[in-house]
């Protein structure tokens, strides 16, 4: 299960990572008189309508990921990949939907489902025995798995890019965290290796490198250690649900995760270089919805209006014809009774999230060039 998880937990990004999120829900917030216009759908309650709107305007990769799963990824039948329940539900770091964020936990402090998943979702907690905001025992697992590896791969990739140093990663969390033991034994282990490659003669650069990965492997292998300390101390609260805190957080490798996080923000997260992908990445991504929303929109309620019969011009009919067809067939079918504008921005959602930042980048040049051509 856990195999799985760690393979699927990512699915539901955007390009461009937590930042792709933020400009997907911005977008959403600078256009949701529009988009976001459900009031009024027949047999729509407030609570409904709440969700909804919350979904988009707070859009998460995580509720995104629970919908490639068991909605998007159609095989032969309309469960999309057949993940059995008990992995849907470790796979859920945040088991609640959009109105019910709260910072009373780490469980809630996002939202792992959308309002059209919801049947699904009602369906795992049945079949596991877990209910809205209590986590499965393997979900704190995969988180602790996750905060490990980028924590920890992250500080390494601002050394390859240049941006820091070996050298630099030491410093900075011996002089922020001195009496922390983890910390010192990860430093120490890493400070003799850099010794011993030292006395090969390699490069500089080399030197920065191989040491940097063997930082990274002792870092790592402690903070796996006290991770598994953690689940074990905490066994009982986290099997009976009361457990509201993080592995991470309730281990010996809390203030050497942290400090590689605080690191990495500040010293690469920060730097111009990544500040400039963020802000063409946050362009990329409005311009491109810009452009599929009004094709979206000019093909109708597909309920009612056929693709053929659609007010579209060209344009707009070739974007809509580039999303992906598995997409389209779901936001077209005759059993998709949700409200339309809440159907289509799923349906917006669901393409802008499936991209890879290079492939957001290329299809929104090919598309603002082809709309200058049409005029």
């Amino acid at each position: 299960m856990l195999a799985a998880i760690g393979l699927a937990h990512d699915l539901g990004n955007p390009p461009f990572g937590h930042q792709g999120e933020k400009a997907i829900g911005s977008w959403f917030k600078k256009n949701a008189a529009v988009a976001l216009d459900i009031e009024g759908a027949e047999g729509i309650g407030a609570t409904e309508i709440q969700r909804m709107q919350s979904d988009y305007l707070n859009f998460e990769g995580n509720a995104q990921t629970f919908r490639i799963l068991t909605k998007l990824q159609i095989l032969n039948d309309e469960f999309g990949l057949n993940v059995c329940c008990g992995t849907l539900a470790a796979l859920m770091k945040y088991p609640v939907t959009s109105e019910l964020i709260s910072d009373d936990s780490k469980a809630t402090k996002k939202f792992g489902c959308f309002h059209s998943e919801l049947v699904c979702l009602d369906e795992v907690f049945d079949e596991t025995g877990l209910r809205k905001g209590v986590r499965h025992p393997l979900a704190y697992i995969m988180e602790a798995c996750d905060d490990i590896a980028y924590s920890v791969l992250d500080a390494e990739d601002a050394v390859k890019k240049g941006l820091v140093s070996f050298s630099d990663i030491i410093d900075y969390l011996t002089a922020t965290y001195p009496e922390d033991r983890m910390i010192i034994e990860i430093v120490d282990n890493a400070r003799k290796r850099h010794t011993v490659h030292r006395s090969h003669k390699l490069s500089p650069a080399e030197l920065n490198d191989i040491s940097t990965q063997m930082f990274r492997v002792f870092a790592i292998g402690a903070m796996i250690s006290a991770v598994i300390m953690a689940f074990e101390e905490n066994y009982d609260l986290i099997m009976n649900g009361k457990f509201g805190g993080d592995l991470i957080g309730s281990s010996t490798a809390k203030l050497a995760c942290k400090g590689l996080k605080d690191f990495s923000f500040k010293h690469a997260f920060i730097h111009r270089s990544v500040l400039a992908i963020e802000l063409q990445g946050y362009n990329v991504i409005h311009s491109l919805m810009d452009m599929m929303w009004n094709a979206i929109a000019a093909r109708g309620d597909p309920l009612i209006v056929d693709a053929r019969d659609s007010e579209a011009n060209v344009f707009q009919r070739y974007v809509y014809n580039r999303i992906s067809e598995n997409y389209r067939r779901i936001f077209e079918d005759s059993n998709n009774h949700l409200p339309l504008n809440y159907k289509r921005s799923q349906l917006l959602a669901d393409m802008i999230s499936g991209m890879t930042d290079s492939y957001a980048v290329s299809l929104e040049q090919e598309l603002k060039g082809l709309c200058s051509t049409n005029g």
